[in-house]
């Protein structure tokens, strides 16, 4: 009877509070360990998609650009004459330089194109005044801008109202091209310097992306309107 009673007997012991305790802790850590994979997952995922849209966004300003430069407008001789002394500038003319903006250097490109985007209720077309310059936005980020302005021309021709093309650029860069290849980081085409002509072409360079991986989306455009040198 004895050995039949033993086989009988079952522990009924619980787990104990220690025991308990660390169950709680080992769930938690595997959970927080779940939590931040997931966590790290969802903004790697967003990144990446901000990251696409951002390339779609450069494209379409690339498509932008070759757009109005291929529309150039600009006198030809003999209805443009080189300034004087104290002649009105050209209203057509292409000038490019360099501004700085926050902590960056960055280029400002303005010209006259009859690839005018009507906007709003004024539908009006002809040759616009066209600028692509950055801005500083709320954050102390750098936004890529364009102007476009029907005449009358404003002497300033940058407004608050212009539309964003990109947020948060890391830089926006133009190089000019003249007959002979060289490179300039300016250009005045009202300039003796130039005598008075055109870019052969122009190179643009959008920076973009984080600061621990940028990327960087180079076009070069070819001006097909040009203006014999003048001595």
């Amino acid at each position: 009877m004895d050995s039949w009673e033993g086989w009988y007997r079952t522990d009924n012991r619980g787990f104990t509070l220690l025991e308990i305790l660390i169950a709680i802790v080992i769930f938690a850590i595997v959970i927080a360990m779940l939590f931040s994979t997931f966590q790290a997952f969802i903004i790697s995922s967003e990144k990446v998609k901000e990251n696409v849209l951002q390339i779609d966004a450069i494209a379409n300003i690339q498509k932008r650009i070759t757009l109005d430069l291929e529309s150039l407008y600009l006198l030809q001789i003999p209805r443009y004459k080189k300034p004087g002394f104290d002649s009105e500038p050209d209203a057509f003319s292409l000038l490019g330089n360099e501004e700085t903006i926050g902590q960056e250097v960055v280029s400002f490109l303005t010209f006259s194109s009859l690839a005018h985007v009507k906007f709003g209720t004024d539908q009006r077309s002809g040759v616009a005044r066209i600028a692509y310059y950055v801005r500083e936005n709320e954050d102390k980020g750098l936004d890529l801008c364009r102007a476009d302005v029907l005449p009358p021309f404003p002497q300033e021709i940058k407004s608050c109202t212009d539309p964003v093309l990109c947020r948060d650029i890391s830089g926006f860069e133009v190089v000019y091209k003249d007959q002979n290849a060289d490179e300039y980081r300016y250009w005045d085409s009202e300039s003796q310097e130039f005598k008075y002509t055109f870019p052969l072409s122009v190179n643009l360079k959008i920076i973009f992306g984080s600061k621990e991986h940028t990327q960087t989306a180079v076009i070069s455009i070819d001006i097909v309107q040009g203006r014999e040198p003048i001595e």
